[in-house]
C-alpha cells in the first residue's frame, strides 16, 4: 500500500520455512466470506480504471501518474495470489522479493499502453478472486511472511487487498470519495488504523469518536481532544485521503498532527 499523501507503507510476503517451525500447523475452517464478497464489489466498481489518456494524468500521489496506481493495485493482487498459493501448496512463494522489486515494477509497468494496462488489471484481480475463492477452508490460518517482518495468518490477504483497492481507487481522484467506501470496510479499518496508532510513539494524544458507535478510541495516551465526526471522515484524515472536513473537536481548536499513515 502507498501512503498517499503522508509516506509509505509496508508490504508482506510469503512464508519461509525455517528450521523447527512448521508454518502449516496453524489451520482452521474460518473463511474471510465477508471480507472476499466486499473485495468483489470493489471491484466491480474499479473497472479497469480511467479511459486512455487520462491514465496518464496524475494521480493524488505525490509523483504518481494514475498509470503508477492502477499498476500498483495490480502488483498488489498478484503479490496477494501469491501468499494464497503459498499458503494451500506449501511451496515457499514470496509476495516479493524485495522493496525495490516491488518499486520497480510499479515503474516499469506504469509505461504500457492504455489496453496493456487494463488488461493487466483485470487479469490481475481476477486471479486474485478466483484464487482466494477456491482456497482450501482448512488453509486460511497458514502463516504467511510480511514483506516488513513478522507473520500473520494468510486470510489477511483479502482483507488488505479490499484495503489496496478501495484506497487506491480514491488515489485516482476520479471522484471515488472516503464518503464511496463502504460501511463494512470503513468500521473494519478504522477500528485497525486507530489500533495501529496506538502503537506508535509518534502519535498525538486524542480519543477518536466516530458518530455511528460513539466508542472511544484513545491513541496517543488518549491524552488530548476528542475528535468526534463520521467514520469515513475519521478515516479519510487519518489515511491522509481527505483534510478532516466534518470533524469536531473538544476542546475547540486544530486536528492534531497525525503521522503517516502505515497500511
Amino acid at each position: 500500500m502507498r501512503a498517499g499523501f503522508r509516506g509509505t507503507g509496508a508490504g508482506t510476503r510469503g512464508h519461509r520455512t525455517e528450521p523447527g517451525h512448521d508454518v502449516r500447523r496453524k489451520r482452521g475452517a474460518r473463511r474471510p466470506a465477508a471480507p472476499a464478497a466486499h473485495v468483489r464489489g470493489a471491484v466491480a466498481r474499479l473497472g479497469g480504471g480511467p479511459d486512455g489518456r487520462r491514465r496518464r494524468g496524475p494521480s493524488l500521489l505525490p509523483g504518481w501518474t494514475r498509470a503508477h496506481v492502477l499498476t500498483h493495485i495490480a502488483r498488489s493482487a498478484d503479490s496477494r495470489t501469491r501468499q494464497l498459493c503459498s499458503a494451500s501448496t506449501g511451496a515457499d512463494l514470496a509476495q516479493y522479493d524485495d522493496e525495490a522489486q516491488r518499486e520497480r515494477e510499479i515503474e516499469e509497468g506504469a509505461g504500457r499502453p492504455a489496453a496493456e494496462l487494463a488488461a493487466d488489471l483485470r487479469g490481475a484481480l481476477g486471479g486474485f478472486l478466483t484464487t482466494a475463492a477456491e482456497h482450501p477452508d482448512t488453509e486460511w490460518e497458514v502463516p504467511v511472511r510480511r514483506l516488513g517482518g513478522g507473520m500473520r495468518p494468510v486470510r489477511g490477504a483479502v482483507g488488505s487487498m479490499l484495503r489496496e483497492v478501495e484506497v487506491h481507487h480514491t488515489d485516482l481522484g476520479r471522484g471515488h470519495r472516503p464518503a464511496d467506501w463502504p460501511p463494512f470496510f470503513v468500521a473494519r479499518e478504522l477500528a485497525t488504523t486507530a489500533a495501529g496508532l496506538r502503537e506508535r510513539d509518534d502519535a498525538p494524544g486524542m480519543v477518536l469518536i466516530a458518530d455511528e458507535d460513539r466508542v472511544l478510541r484513545p491513541v496517543g495516551g488518549g491524552r488530548g481532544p476528542r475528535v468526534s465526526g463520521p467514520a469515513t471522515a475519521l478515516l479519510g484524515w487519518l489515511t491522509g485521503r481527505a483534510d478532516g472536513h466534518g470533524l469536531t473537536l473538544d476542546p475547540p481548536g486544530p486536528l492534531p498532527d497525525v503521522p503517516a499513515w502505515r497500511s
